[in-house]
């Protein structure tokens, strides 16, 4: 071989075993935490802006200078919701805190539609198994189930979390978790926070759950609800507010649930009872709600395709108060878009088609029909207020409340970005004109869009 030769080898060489330009400029991935000491921390942000608009809404009526209530016939809403999180590790401790600012575009530095406070706060000691008991204690999201009882209504601009100790075990097929939560605080309190004077003497608002799971197999799962809210807040608002605002309120709940092999259910059943002191009554009341659903994955587009339906009793006005309270359930996500019903007083089936038109991308359709059960019992929306009631002249005729259809679309153009948009539109039943024509001449349809982008990091 050459002298040429063995330079040219050389040189190739050199060049194959250099790093192409382009792997050169390849970074590697930023870690996501890091280390004070024995300390590693985990920040997080998310920042969500949305903006809505909604067309004779029923939900919402506006007053006239001399008192009488009006339509609402245009409402606009943009409001941005903003969380940076960080959590410490140190063996078996844990801590979270996350800030949450939420407040819609154009709100005064000091008016209602602003909200700034810890979404989370809490302390958290916990074993080092793979499924880890833990106890802890603070300011935390908590949600049960499918949520229609106890859940975080992330969708709300404000959403949910709870004052509470909780505790969570995990044996075998068995989880068992328990909790005690303030959600009014007694009265008088302290003067540590500057209350030297009040105006009368509650035990504030409470509530305590405990759930027992057993997970026999992914398509058999079983949950065992308990959950029980002391209130001694003064009764004021309607029969529903009365009767939720002062007394005893017990729910057990059982909820058989799985997925797996494209299927994926639930079936629900709740029973309450207590008291509405406020009332003077007994509480007697049930609910049950199911949901079926199946992916094509062969299938093109990848259709999924749900069928449920719920029921919850009303009140007649007859014995014992008979109109389920749903405590604290999650908005959005179980009883449509619009959140104007409740798995209160109401009977509905749904259907719920969804497509895959392309990588990352869902669109969906939904139908709802809803009626009350009890025509002489109140309206209520999922955030648990109170449309109305129809007169007690029409209270034998009317039930229906009506159509609801809902349209949206999901992509996620990057890991972290979110963007949704959708419309849904509402047919008023007799029911619902009735109920309304109280207050208003109500507008036969509905309407309520929306287009949100969701950035969350990491």
């Amino acid at each position: 071989m050459t002298r040429r030769s063995v330079g040219l080898l050389g040189v190739l060489f050199a060049f194959s075993a250099s790093p192409s330009p382009a792997l050169a400029q390849s970074a590697a991935p930023a870690p996501e935490t890091f280390a004070i000491g024995d300390w590693t921390f985990s920040p997080s942000l998310q920042l969500r802006t949305r903006g809505e608009y909604r067309r004779d809404p029923v939900d919402m009526g506006g007053r006239n200078a001399d008192g009488t209530v009006r339509r609402v016939e245009d409402a606009t809403l943009v409001f941005e919701r903003a969380r940076l999180g960080l959590a410490a590790d140190r063996g078996p401790l844990h801590a979270q805190i996350t800030l949450q600012d939420s407040r819609a575009w154009g709100s005064s530095p000091t008016g209602e539609a602003r909200f700034f406070a810890p979404f989370e706060a809490y302390a958290e000691a916990r074993t080092s198994s793979a499924r880890p008991a833990y106890l802890r204690i603070g300011r935390q999201a908590i949600a049960w189930g499918d949520g229609r009882l106890l859940g975080t209504a992330d969708w709300h601009p404000v959403a949910r979390s709870l004052d509470a100790v909780r505790g969570h075990v995990a044996s075998g097929a068995f989880d068992v978790e328990a909790f005690a939560a303030m959600l009014e605080q007694p009265q008088p309190a302290s003067p540590t926070f500057g209350q030297t004077d009040f105006l009368g003497t509650s035990t504030g608002t409470q509530l305590y759950g405990l759930q027992i799971a057993w997970a026999l197999d992914p398509l058999l799962r079983v949950e065992l609800s308990g959950l029980g809210r002391v209130s001694r807040t003064v009764p004021t608002g309607s029969r529903f507010d009365m009767a939720r605002l002062y007394g005893e309120t017990y729910t057990g709940d059982l909820r058989i649930f799985g997925e797996g092999r494209g299927f994926k259910y639930a079936i629900e059943g709740a029973y309450q009872f207590g008291t509405a002191r406020s009332l003077g009554l007994d509480r007697a009341a049930y609910a049950a709600a199911a949901y079926v659903g199946r992916t094509f994955d062969n299938v093109v587009l990848t259709p999924t395709l749900r069928l449920g339906g719920s029921f919850a009793s009303g009140d007649d006005g007859q014995g014992k108060y008979k109109q389920f309270d749903p405590l604290l359930p999650d908005v959005y996500t179980n009883h449509g878009a619009m959140d104007i019903f409740a798995w209160s007083n109401a009977a509905e089936l749904h259907a719920r088609l969804t497509l895959v038109p392309w990588t990352d991308g869902v669109f969906g359709l939904e139908y709802r029909y809803a009626r009350l059960v009890e025509a002489s019992g109140e309206w209520i929306t999922t955030p648990l207020n109170t449309i109305g009631r129809a007169p007690a002249n029409d209270a034998n005729n009317v039930s229906e409340l009506g159509h609801e259809g809902d349209v949206f679309l999901t992509w996620l153009p990057w890991s972290s970005l979110e963007l949704r948009a959708g419309y849904s539109a509402f047919i008023l039943g007799d029911g619902a004109r009735t109920i309304r024509a109280a207050a208003y001449a109500p507008a036969a349809v509905a309407h309520f869009g929306y287009a949100q982008a969701t950035l969350t990091i990491p």
